[in-house]
Formats: structure tokens, sequence, C-alpha cells
């Protein structure tokens, strides 16, 4: 059985997806300026009042999208179980004589997988990320612990920083493109996995090759590293337009 082409499941989960994460970081970011204004003099890793708002934050986000993928997983499921099994083939049939063989659908129990495959990454995927976040703040903890405040072991301190900052997004990265990835086989669309390559060699090229390079604006220093704005780029505005590619081009998905 095919879904009502007004019914988007999988779409609408991307969009919330792509909100609270938009939220949640606009949240981070105010609690980070009122934190720093109490105590600027000490660095973000170092302040335990920052851990705890990202921790609150974090888990809070998680949360609220498990409850989204697992309402729409049950309404799904409902919608489902009022159809006999062997109506289903039936009604998919009588959807393509109406619709037309050039208009992409995709049946029921399809969608559900993929609820399922989406809700895995970005619940419980995104709780293995938090966890390892927590171990990489520790790893810095113990390297700031081991340097002195001379001028050039801070350099190897703020080099060894950088250099290893992707691997606290690299789990939940490769799980978002791989999500993308097998999204594309299960729609037989080309696009979709020529983006999860396109995305995975970039964060791979940044990773490797490139610094983090130091941006002036007016009295301010900000220091940019390319793995993580990829994958702030990926994990918010990469699932906005996902959900919004799948809801024009793909009916009732």
């Amino acid at each position: 059985m095919f879904i009502n082409r007004k019914t988007h499941y999988l779409s609408d989960s991307l969009f919330c997806a792509s909100g609270i994460h938009l939220l949640a970081n606009l949240i981070l970011f105010i609690a980070r300026q009122l934190i720093r204004s109490k105590n600027a003099s000490r660095p973000d890793m170092l302040n335990s009042r920052i851990l705890m708002s990202q921790f609150i934050v974090s888990s809070l986000a998680v949360l609220v999208m498990a409850i989204v993928f697992v309402s729409k997983w049950r309404a799904l499921k409902k919608s489902l179980s009022v159809v006999e099994e062997s109506d289903k083939l039936k009604m998919a049939v009588l959807q393509q004589e109406v619709m037309g063989s050039s208009v992409p659908t995709l049946s029921g129990d399809a969608i559900i997988q993929l609820l399922e495959l989406w809700g895995v990454i970005l619940v419980g995927v995104r709780l293995v990320y938090d966890i390892s976040s927590i171990v990489y703040r520790k790893f810095i903890l113990n390297l700031t612990e081991l340097a002195d405040y001379t001028k050039e072991l801070r350099e190897q301190y703020v080099m060894i920083y950088n250099s290893s900052h992707g691997f606290k997004y690299i789990s939940l990265l490769v799980a978002l493109l791989l999500g993308l990835f097998m999204t594309g086989i299960c729609l037989k669309d080309r696009l979709l996995k020529a983006m999860a390559l396109l995305l995975i060699s970039f964060f791979l090229i940044s990773f490797v090759l490139l610094g983090m390079q130091t941006v002036t604006v007016g009295d301010y220093r900000i220091g940019i590293v390319w793995s993580s704005l990829i994958f702030h780029f990926t994990e918010t505005f990469g699932l906005l337009g996902l959900g919004i590619y799948l809801r024009r081009r793909y009916v009732g998905v």
C-alpha cells in the first residue's frame, strides 16, 4: 500500500530534527555568552557550567527527537493496520493508475524502515556522540594538565586540539551520511548517494589538510574549525534540505 500524497512522515521528522538542532544550538550559544560574561578568563572547554548546560540541552534534544520519531512511527503503523494485506497490492496498483508512473512513490512499509533508520541515527547514535564528546573533553583536560603556560607548549597544545577536533564529530557525521546514502539506495536516488559521498570527502579533506582559520570581526577573534562547520551544517541545514527534497520529489515520504 502507498501512503496518501498529503501525508509526510519521514520529511516531517527530518524537519523537526533540523529545528531541534537549530534551537538547541541557539540555546547553547546564549548560555555560553551568559556564562562567559561571569567568567571570561576561563576557556569553554574547561568551564564546568558550560559542560553542564551542553549536557542538559543535548539530553532534552535527544528526548524530544525520540518522541517525534516514535509518534510518527506509531501514526504510520496505525494507518497501515486498518488495511488488510490482501488489499494493499490493489491499492498500490490503483494509486499508480491515478498518479501515473512518472510520480515517484514509496510503500508504507518502506517508509517505516526509513523512519526506523533515521530514528536510530538521530536518537541512538546521537547518544553515542554525546558520550564521546564527554570522553573527548576529559582527554583535553588531561592534556591541559600536562602542559605549562610557555608560548611554545601553548602553541603545540592548540595544534593538537585543532587536529583532533574532528574525532568528536566523526561518529555522528558518518552515521548521518550513511543514513543519507541508504535513503538514496532505498529510493534509487543517485543525487542523495552522490551528496553523501561529496560531504564525507569535504569532511576528510578539512579534517586532514585544513587547520583552524582565525577570523577577526571587530574586536573579536573567531577560530573556525572546518570539520566542525561541516558537521553542524549537515546536522541542521542538511537535514532540512533533505526533508524539503523528499517532500517535493517523493509522494508521502
